[in-house]
């Protein structure tokens, strides 16, 4: 899967694949890494309460709305991050 740096560059004709530093490919996967992490524990702590409140399911569908809100502005975050690291000199 694309990310959306390499979706935007071949859109617009750039190179697709930047050539990036091991220090930079390090510095990007450990943003994946803490990023996963983070979703995941999200996702724990929301299926725990979903799973109190399975009686009223209008709570469950705000709540799962809340989580998908959570994890969408957690990946633009490490997109963030990934893209200040990939535009920095090699």
């Amino acid at each position: 899967m694309k990310s959306a740096y390499e979706l935007a560059m071949e859109k617009f004709g750039g190179d697709a694949t930047p050539k990036l530093t091991d220090q930079q490919k390090a510095e990007i996967a450990e943003i994946d890494n803490r990023f996963k992490a983070k979703i995941a524990e999200a996702e724990v702590m929301s299926q725990q309460q979903i799973d109190q409140a399975a009686d009223d399911p209008a709570k469950v569908d705000q709540m799962r709305e809340a989580l998908a809100t959570e994890i969408r502005r957690m990946r633009e975050k490490a997109e963030r991050q990934k893209n200040k690291i990939r535009e920095r000199e090699t």
